[in-house]
């Protein structure tokens, strides 16, 4: 495995992340585009082992040979001088991007090996300015990268393969701008199903239907997790904002119980913690009553948005396994 730098050893360590005095005092250095090609471009791939390869609780990777292509979340936050996109061959930035790699995307992996893309990420800082030119800038960088590293995934996994679209955060807006910009109808029939977890995805505008059930597939998932309690203020129509539960994966404001979470990722190499919190959904997004788990209590926050994959860790596995039986039972030209 790569260099494992700095990895936070545990989910209340994940919800304590700060972006805390930030500077907005940023420089556009733009660096030159990656080389999807080399695989110094990939933060994880079939091709060299990583952290997405681990096999969390009993579900092992690569259960169906779908690949996945995932896009992690914010991790760039420049402080005074930095520049408003990362710079992929800064060591720094390669070693923030191995936490998402190690705590996220092995929730998807019982589909298949996970390509991870080394993106010229956009400044955390975008989020707490009015959009204007330079931020504008730094976010099309951002998704030009993701979506050459995507058309590089194409070629890799070879022509009528399906293939699952995973993103958090930013990941997940530069997923939906993907699947309305830049997807075919051809492409569009091999997904099996988009998580696009940690941002408001406006169903009334994206060119695929929100999942209303456990097994659809060519549809999205899509949640945002806050304290129940919490005042959540929207800049979409909430009706247009498309939220999935993500432990009962409909879309009804039934409330599931936390009995009915199959288990939380909270540190790894340690078994998962089921049960953790439960899954309401209203005023556009998911509530969950405060988690509890060894050291929960440093948890001040009540916006849960860095435990969106880690609260429902076991929960999004085995929906994952469901949706693609049912989609290789319906497409068995699929199997390998």
């Amino acid at each position: 495995m790569r260099a494992t730098h700095g990895i936070l050893p545990a989910l209340v360590a994940v919800f304590m992340l700060t972006s805390c005095g930030l500077s907005l005092s940023l420089q556009e250095e733009v660096t030159a585009a990656p080389d999807y090609t080399s695989l110094e471009s990939w933060a994880s791939h079939p091709e060299f082992a990583d952290y997405s390869d681990s096999s969390i609780a009993n579900q092992q990777a690569n259960q169906f040979g779908v690949p996945v292509f995932f896009v992690y979340p914010t991790v760039h936050f420049p402080e005074k001088g930095g520049s408003w996109s990362a710079d992929i061959s800064d060591p720094e930035y390669q070693a923030s991007v191995i936490t998402p790699i190690k705590y996220q995307a092995p929730a998807f992996n019982v589909a298949g090996p996970v390509f991870t893309p080394y993106y010229r990420q956009a400044a955390y800082q975008v989020y707490n300015v009015a959009p204007n030119p330079t931020t504008a800038r730094a976010y099309h960088i951002a998704y030009e990268d993701v979506k050459a590293a995507f058309d590089q995934f194409l070629v890799e996994i070879g022509p009528g393969t399906p293939f699952l679209l995973a993103g958090h955060s930013q990941g997940a807006d530069h997923l939906e701008h993907l699947i309305n910009s830049h997807l075919t109808s051809a492409h569009l029939d091999r997904l099996v199903v988009a998580y696009l977890v940690g941002m408001p995805i406006d169903q009334c505008k994206i060119a695929i239907p929100i999942c209303r059930d456990e097994t659809q597939t060519g549809c999205f998932c899509s949640w945002r997790t806050y304290a129940e309690g919490a005042t959540v203020k929207n800049k979409l129509d909430e009706n247009c904002i498309g939220v999935t539960n993500p432990i009962l994966w409909n879309t009804s404001k039934e409330p599931a119980e936390s009995n009915q979470n199959l288990g939380a990722f909270v540190r790894y190499g340690e078994p998962l913690i089921s049960g953790i919190t439960g899954a309401r959904i209203d005023n556009g997004v998911v509530y969950a009553q405060r988690p509890h788990f060894p050291g929960s209590w440093l948890i001040r926050t009540k916006n849960y948005h860095r435990g969106d994959i880690n609260l429902y860790f076991a929960s999004i596995q085995e929906n994952l396994r469901r949706r693609l039986l049912l989609y290789l039972r319906e497409h068995p030209e699929a199997v390998q």
